[in-house]
């Protein structure tokens, strides 16, 4: 039972990046531009994220700092994109180059030290535990020594579901990723609504990234996403930027690693443990289609059945 209380309590903090990064990559998506930058954004946040943290003392600068800085890199995206024209392929491979290779050059520029960054001054973000919740069977770990970034994602989900399919501003945007040309003749702003999307993307992987070194971790290191931006871009595409897929997505990956991490007590090769967040992912991928083929088929069964007794 404490093994199981702890692969929930480990899966919620690996989940919170991906969750967070994937849930604000709806928003580009939904608008009609897709964005392949969310690793750069999440490493630079990383980046800014320790950087206000060591200087001023403060997570919560730390983080401020981290959105900042996301918002900007989104709203540069979407500038490049949408009003320069650019391939949004093209410039969101140029973005992940670009942050991989600032953060490695600032790093010793900085602090003068290459590789990683650590150090007593670094003020990680706190960790909070839910009162009673904590307490219950198995799930309690969800609630217990948690940050603030793992509460939000999880509620972000929920916001962005009522946003996108319950208001006006949400309908706009998904008319002008839907069909622009429509939704520009019945008054919508489709440039300036995707520029705005690409803002939350970019402000919400960022705050990811922030989790990542002041959350999981307390440093910086150079590629410390270790690709979780693209694995969020691949919750988003493969869920077509549905909220309750993303999530379950997400879960599947966090949770997997949270087991991979268990794994490591059994003394099993290091290689094989590594290798089991990707097993899930490929098992899920190859049985989703088939699960949603064979309830296709039932359906047309029972269909037919219904038709033929009607007669």
């Amino acid at each position: 039972m404490a093994a199981i209380y702890s692969i929930f309590m480990v899966t919620a903090r690996v989940t919170t990046p991906i969750l967070l990064a994937a849930t604000g990559g709806i928003y580009s998506d939904k608008a009609g531009l897709p964005n392949i930058a969310l690793d750069a954004m999440m490493i630079l946040g990383a980046f800014m994220a320790v950087y206000g943290s060591f200087f001023y003392g403060n997570a919560g600068v730390g983080v401020g700092y981290a959105a900042m800085a996301g918002l900007a890199i989104g709203l540069l995206y979407g500038l490049i994109c949408v009003y320069l024209k650019g391939d949004n392929t093209v410039v969101g491979i140029a973005f992940n180059l670009i942050g991989w290779g600032l953060t490695t050059f600032l790093l010793p520029v900085i602090y003068g030290t290459t590789g990683s960054f650590v150090s007593e001054l670094i003020v990680s973000l706190k960790k909070i535990t839910v009162p009673l919740l904590h307490t219950l069977p198995i799930i309690g770990g969800i609630f217990k020594n948690q940050t603030a970034i793992t509460y939000f994602s999880w509620v972000f989900v929920g916001i962005t579901y009522l946003i996108l399919y319950k208001t006006k501003p949400g309908m706009m945007i998904r008319a002008c990723g839907e069909n622009p040309q429509a939704a520009e003749t019945v008054g919508y702003h489709v440039k300036r609504t995707r520029l705005i999307c690409s803002g939350i993307t970019g402000v919400m992987c960022a705050v990811a990234g922030a989790h990542l070194s002041l959350g999981l971790m307390t440093l910086f290191s150079e590629k410390m996403t270790a690709g979780k931006g693209f694995i969020a871009l691949a919750a988003v595409t493969y869920a077509k930027a549905e909220p309750k897929k993303v999530l379950f997505i997400s879960l599947l990956f966090g949770f997997s690693n949270a087991l991979s991490n268990q794994l490591q007590l059994l003394q099993l090769p290091p290689d094989l443990i590594l290798m089991v967040p990707y097993i899930f992912v490929v098992v899920f991928v190859v049985a989703d289609p088939m699960f949603v083929a064979f309830q296709l088929k039932k359906r047309k069964m029972i269909e037919i059945r219904q038709s033929g007794g009607g007669r």
